[in-house]
């Protein structure tokens, strides 16, 4: 019974820690681009970018690091190490695991133009240091610039931790079987 309420308790704080840092992001977006931030978000899904079925040799979060860094960079062409460390810088400050099996490891990085997206699906599932204690399956990882496209970064970021509080995009998000269905699921979820 008490083991039940803790859940519920935690699965609160959660969502009212998901509600909180989208009302932040909503409200540093509008104050700074007077609510212009609307973007074709959808643009930022891109095939080649999904990576699905991924194994993290340790399963550890520093393994998952590591192959997320290197996954990112031959796709953008920057140094796997410069990510890492990058992804480390933020992981520093804290966990980027939301809970419900999601992290969102995401870089400011001087050297690219555009805000990125990544999705990573591990085969088995990682400690990441969630506030729920539950491992890590799923990655959604955000690459964006130092100066240019931090709108869209915002944007972006407030509109995936509006998704994750929802539990019917996750759960159809973990139905998806291939890469095509995530790449069309969360394309079109994020028109």
């Amino acid at each position: 019974m008490v083991k039940n309420e803790n859940q519920s308790v935690l699965k609160i704080f959660l969502q009212l820690r998901w509600w909180i840092t989208f009302c932040i992001f909503k409200y540093t977006l509008e104050n700074k681009t007077g609510n212009k931030g609307e973007q074709q978000l959808d643009m930022l899904v891109k095939k080649e970018t999904i990576f699905d079925n991924i194994v993290a040799v340790s399963g550890t979060k520093k393994e998952a690091i590591r192959t997320i860094s290197r996954l990112c960079a031959k796709q953008t062409l920057l140094d796997a190490t410069q990510l890492e460390k990058a992804f480390w810088k933020r992981e520093e400050w804290d966990s980027t695991g939301c809970g419900e099996g999601i992290a969102i490891p995401h870089a400011i990085i001087k050297e690219i133009d555009e805000v990125q997206l990544f999705i990573v699906r591990f085969r088995y599932p990682i400690e990441w240091e969630s506030f729920d204690d539950k491992k890590v399956d799923i990655a959604f990882v955000i690459i964006a610039p130092e100066e240019k496209g931090q709108e869209k970064y915002l944007v972006f970021l407030s509109r995936l931790a509006r998704k994750l509080v929802d539990e019917k995009f996750v759960a159809d998000f973990r139905n998806c079987r291939s890469t095509e269905a995530v790449y069309q699921y969360v394309k079109n979820e994020l028109e």
